[in-house]
């Protein structure tokens, strides 16, 4: 008898063996790996062509924060998300991904985007597209239009055009609605109204909880009339969230020589009385701008338990808002205090006003978390007003692996969290007090969301291994945000080192456990083939055998 039938069938044996499908017709069940590990790649839609929605471009916005590579430009980032939806509604536009046009979520015409390559036109865009490569990978000279169909080329792209133009960013947003009508909307048929209602549509913050700090430069240099535009600048932040114990605490000292006490994260909890406080302060005009000393008393003093901050376990980021003219007469002590305020979990965001600030030293108190803003003259905070809150409602809150985390949230409300992941990686374990919550971990950005994610956890428990290449100077940072599902849902999430995982039960085996798992899916017609094969072969030798 010929042997190539055999042959044929011992090779589509180790098909079908390599493919884990052999084993599944065989013995009837799927293989599921180890309860709690995380399999696979890592999820992210902004890479993916034609990816969709909300959360993808939340997840763009989050990487381009993350990424730091439009941080000169204060108001391109804001203008990015309303664009974003004021152009195809985040992409859920039918029309978004037409045939022919792949100028993707934000909408680039072809145009525009050759003109985004020529840096000898515009030299300006050459080092954020070195920015750019260096950040994502993604370089100029490979680019092509068709790449915008994912949403991450997209938005830099859009970033990157509106950096074309000649004309500033305006502050106020019919003013951008307009800029945006004349340079950025050639394909669309939209007017500048949509733009305006978008704006008003993804405004907002859904993360809840934040201990912030206000660090205001009283020296002489600063003026009576600046010192009444910062007072002007905190109590517009101020009414953006929600004063209470259990969500926004607000602090505020002032600064020169020596530091004053003007309001304890405790003293308030309601805007009200917040605001007539702030109102109240009195301008110090005092000598020097002892910088280093201020950073000393918020870690030491402000962000205390005793004296309002809330503790680790609760999970509420702790942040300061420092605002400088000038350069510290103690740099020493800023170096030294800064790192000082990172290890005990306080991000600072520093806000250089006038040219006279050391860009070094505001880059030294904002470390790698924190984020640098600057502005020409005190009444021109107000510029800065939107992206601020944009920060603050990303801000994390650092917590040590073993600390369980406690925590309340509405339906949509949202608590951002990171921890420093062991040498022998950690495990999380959620448990529901009420309601229901998602959990999305990530190693990417500090914000996951369901389009950007490492893991997924609704229930149960997961291990997050370290980073292969982690060194002992070099720890994975995982971030973590938990989503309310419900109202009143109400959550604690226990972290240990190590894999603890709780092993699968019998009647589990085969199946998956929760969103942190997965299982081989079987191939229908690799299975169906098999067979045949088997009863072909298995006929024809027992022809031959008669």
């Amino acid at each position: 008898m010929c042997p190539f039938p055999w042959i044929l069938m011992l090779f589509t044996m180790f098909v079908l063996c390599y493919k884990g499908i052999l084993s599944a017709a065989v013995g009837g069940q799927a293989r599921t790996p180890p309860r709690g590990l995380v399999p696979g790649r890592p999820v992210d839609l902004t890479l993916e062509a034609e990816a969709r929605g909300t959360p993808v471009v939340v997840a763009c916005m989050a990487k381009i924060h993350d990424s730091k590579v439009f941080d000169s430009h204060r108001l391109l980032s804001p203008m990015l998300r309303r664009m974003a939806r004021a152009a195809t509604e985040d992409g859920r536009e039918e029309r978004t991904y037409r045939p022919g046009y792949d100028g993707g979520i934000w909408q680039v015409d072809s145009s525009d985007f050759r003109q985004t390559l020529d840096t000898r036109t515009y030299p300006h865009l050459r080092p954020i597209w070195n920015s750019i490569a260096a950040k994502f990978g993604i370089h100029r000279e490979d680019l092509r239009w068709k790449d915008l169909r994912k949403p991450l080329y997209s938005s830099l792209v859009a970033g990157l055009r509106i950096l074309t133009v000649e004309d500033e960013i305006p502050p106020s947003i019919p003013a951008q609605a307009a800029f945006w009508k004349n340079y950025c909307n050639s394909a669309l048929d939209k007017s500048p109204n949509h733009y305006v209602i978008a704006a008003q549509e993804v405004t907002g913050c859904n993360a809840t909880g934040l201990d912030l700090v206000f660090v205001l430069d009283g020296s002489a240099s600063v003026g009576g009339e600046n010192f009444q535009l910062s007072k002007d600048f905190v109590n517009t932040i101020i009414q953006s969230f929600t004063i209470g114990p259990e969500l926004t605490r607000v602090g505020v000292i002032q600064y020169s020589f020596s530091v004053n006490l003007e309001i304890e994260l405790k003293d308030h909890t309601s805007a009200a009385p917040l605001i007539e406080a702030v109102e109240d302060i009195e301008y110090d005009k005092g000598l020097f701008t002892h910088t280093g000393e201020a950073l000393q008393y918020i870690t030491t003093h402000s962000f205390t338990v005793e004296n309002g901050a809330r503790e680790v376990a609760k999970g509420v980021p702790k942040v300061s808002i420092l605002l400088t003219d000038g350069q510290s007469g103690d740099y020493h002590d800023v170096t030294v205090w800064s790192q000082r305020a990172r290890e005990l979990g306080v991000t600072v965001f520093p806000v250089g006003v006038t040219n006279d600030v050391d860009q070094e030293e505001l880059d030294t108190m904002a470390g790698p978390a924190g984020k640098v803003f600057r502005v020409r003259r005190f009444r021109d905070l107000e510029e800065i007003v939107t992206d601020m809150e944009k920060s603050l409602c990303r801000a994390v809150a650092a917590v040590p692996v073993g600390t369980p985390v406690t925590a309340d949230l509405d339906k949509d409300a949202v608590r951002h969290l990171s921890f420093v992941v062991p040498h022998a990686g950690m495990t999380f374990k959620l448990t529901l007090n009420r309601g229901q919550v998602a959990i999305y971990g990530s190693s990417l950005v500090t914000t996951p969301n369901g389009a950007i994610h490492n893991f997924t956890l609704t229930s149960g428990d997961v291990f997050f291994p370290s980073e292969p290449d982690s060194s002992q100077d070099a720890l994975t940072t995982v971030y973590v945000s938990v989503y309310g599902l419900s109202d009143h849902s109400s959550f604690t999430l226990h972290t240990t080192e190590g894999n603890t995982t709780t092993p699968p039960s019998p009647q589990l085996q085969g199946a998956a456990h929760s969103t942190a798992t997965s299982t081989y899916k079987l191939d229908p017609k690799g299975i169906t083939l098999f067979w045949c094969l088997f009863a072909y072969l298995t006929s024809t030798l027992c022809s031959y055998l008669i």
